[in-house]
């Protein structure tokens, strides 16, 4: 886990040092990786060198650990299906293109403009979260994408972070002091998850940010255990974890704070007033990893995160946390069966009269009302990635919590208890400062990765063993519905991802804009107009355009024009004031259908209405047409 810790920060240093030069492109990052592996190379041969019985030594000790350990075989059948999940979701992965809605609108499309320019400087664009997003899962997908020269292994980023909780999972477990079979058992939960089975073949990033989590929690419960002063180097990668975390996903910072405040409580406990020397070392790491991104969102906003957030609830109180810790649950306990949705939704509106507080009160709602998702995927109910909920890990979290309270023992694991308050402490926090939206339960995977070593270690605790080896393969088997029956990315279904055109499935939440989309690209290379302006409004939708030039291997300029937000004020700077399009796309709202223009203007120049692939317009210059 160290080596994914360090391998992040080097290429997130990296990174920002080609941006800085402006030179973020395929011969500089091909040298600079080039040169960091030949020097990793020759380090490990002189190392062999001075050390010619290393070698000989870990295989020895090897041999030993094979001799004494003897893996069951109904450890090895779970392992083996663990394996099969993993090895499936990497291939849906691979084969398909990232199609989710965040992706097209910023996840993909911020990586192609940075491509463009060479630089991770904020551009005009009319839609802002490309640019103040924390952006560490784009710089992943931006090195693939650079070195390989297309988005095959954009989805790779959260499938190895699957693959590391999976893992980190079991490290942990192992950590609070249960059996090989304990961590088998987190590693089946880690795995198993919905949520987190859709969301490794996307671009999304609560994968990526659960990943640094998990690192983070191991890392600090070695802190903790050793009941002493920490280590420098376990401070650097705890520092490093903050950073990395933060700078994957701004809810980062509900699931860092109760873990600091863990380690902190701990290290007061034996360091007294020398604790802030750790402090300086964890929180410079976590500042410095982020300070590039920060600056550049501090010089266009006003504020180093961003725009202001319409996420956070504008009203306080224990009526709110109740509110929403029940609202959240809700967004988990969704089945395709209409009766049982009603009968949760009506008991969670029934307990709000009670809370004194409007079930969709807008002030917390973020959404316009409150409902129970059926969410389940399965009887033909084929879930995604933005609403899919955790049901049986739901039920299995409130039954391991509930042993672990009511059973009785002489000896109490004090770390299980820590650890456990502090992974709620993480639900909590975000309950009480985030606003209910439907779309929360992808924003919940952290907390359900970082509970699974809990559970691993209750599960291998109860007497019955063929209880806990029940749960489970039902865990296993409910996977696989998710697993083959993904709604955008399916692998049984008429349209899987085996037959279906690639350029189609961009497309796979909006099919209705293939057609127009394919068509403006075509009308434009007709005309020879490679500079094109993008007018595409709140919801661009954009990354397909990238793709389908790709396919017919032309290079293009495109650049957002017609901006009315605050990173207007950018296209006044070079190079973007020396753009001039030669045609421009825009994209037909509602409103705007019914305010139709033959003609617009941009920097001086008119545009004239020369093509519709409805809902997309096509302008193009006077001078040009």
């Amino acid at each position: 886990m160290s080596t994914s810790i360090i391998w992040g920060v080097v290429l997130t240093f990296i990174s920002e040092v080609l941006s800085q030069l402006h030179i973020l492109n395929f011969l500089y990052v091909l040298i600079t990786w080039s040169l960091l592996n030949s020097l990793a190379l020759i380090c490990q041969y002189l190392f062999l060198i001075k050390n010619p019985n290393y070698i000989n030594l870990n295989t020895a000790i090897s041999g030993k650990i094979k001799k004494y350990i003897k893996i069951e075989p109904v450890n090895k059948i779970l392992l083996s299906s663990i394996f099969f999940i993993i090895a499936t979701v990497g291939l849906i992965a691979i084969i398909a293109p990232p199609n989710n809605w965040d992706s097209m609108d910023y996840h993909m499309t911020r990586v192609v403009h940075w491509m463009q320019n060479n630089s991770f400087e904020h551009y005009p664009t009319s839609y802002t979260p490309q640019l103040y997003q924390n952006p560490w899962s784009e710089f992943v997908i931006l090195h693939f994408q650079i070195l390989s020269g297309a988005d095959y292994y954009a989805n790779l980023v959260q499938w190895f972070s699957m693959l590391g909780c999976t893992i980190g999972a079991s490290l942990i477990a192992q950590q609070l002091s249960t059996d090989l079979r304990g961590q088998v058992f987190a590693a089946v939960i880690s795995a198993t998850i919905p949520m987190g089975i859709l969301q490794a073949s996307s671009t999304q990033n609560d994968y990526v940010l659960s990943f640094w989590l998990v690192g983070l929690a191991y890392y600090i419960l070695l802190s903790v255990q050793k009941r002493a002063r920490t280590s420098w180097t376990n401070l650097c990668l705890v520092g490093s974890t903050v950073g990395l975390a933060i700078l994957t996903k701004g809810t980062a910072y509900f699931y860092v704070l109760p873990f600091l405040i863990w380690v902190g409580l701990s290290e007061i406990k034996y360091l007294r007033f020398k604790v802030w020397q750790s402090g300086i070392i964890v929180g410079s790491l976590a500042l410095c990893l982020n300070f590039p991104h920060y600056l550049r969102n501090y010089n266009l906003f006003g504020s180093p995160l961003g725009e202001p957030s319409t996420y956070k609830n504008e009203i306080l109180g224990i009526n709110v946390l109740i509110s929403n810790i029940l609202r959240n649950l809700a967004l988990h306990l969704g089945t395709p069966i209409g009766l049982w949705n009603g009968i949760i939704n009506k008991i969670i509106q029934i307990l709000h009269i009670f809370l004194g507080i409007d079930v969709n009160d807008t002030r917390i709602t973020f959404s316009k009302t409150f409902f129970v998702p059926g969410g389940w995927s399965t009887l033909g109910f084929p879930g995604n990635e933005n609403s899919a909920g955790n049901l049986l890990h739901l039920f299995l979290i409130l039954f391991c919590i509930s042993i672990y309270i009511l059973k009785k023992r002489k000896k109490t694991n004090n770390y299980i208890l820590s650890y456990l308050l502090t992974v709620v402490s993480t639900f909590l926090l975000f309950c009480y400062l985030v606003k209910w939206q439907a779309w929360n339960s992808r924003l919940h995977l952290p907390f359900f990765v970082l509970l699974s070593p809990f559970l691993g270690v209750i599960l291998s605790q109860i007497k019955k063993q063929k209880i806990a080896l029940s749960l489970a393969i039902i865990l296993l088997i409910s996977s696989f519905s998710w697993l083959f029956f993904n709604r955008y990315r399916p692998i049984v279904d008429s349209h899987n991802i085996f037959q279906t055109n690639r350029i189609e499935q961009y497309f796979s939440n909006r099919p209705y804009l293939k057609d127009p989309y394919v068509g403006v690209v075509n009308f434009l290379q007709s005309k020879g107009c490679s500079n094109i302006g993008l007018s595409l409004g709140n919801d661009p939708w954009e990354y397909p355009y990238w793709e389908i030039w790709q396919t017919k291997r032309i290079a293009v300029n495109m650049q957002h024009v017609n901006v009315t937000n605050i990173s207007a004020q950018l296209s006044n700077q070079y190079p973007y004031k020396n753009f001039i399009p030669c045609a421009i796309i825009t994209m037909e709202t509602k409103r705007s259908k019914q305010e139709k223009s033959p003609e617009m203007t941009i920097k001086g120049r008119t545009y004239i209405r020369v093509g519709d692939f409805p809902p997309v317009g096509i302008f193009f210059s006077k001078y040009e047409h």
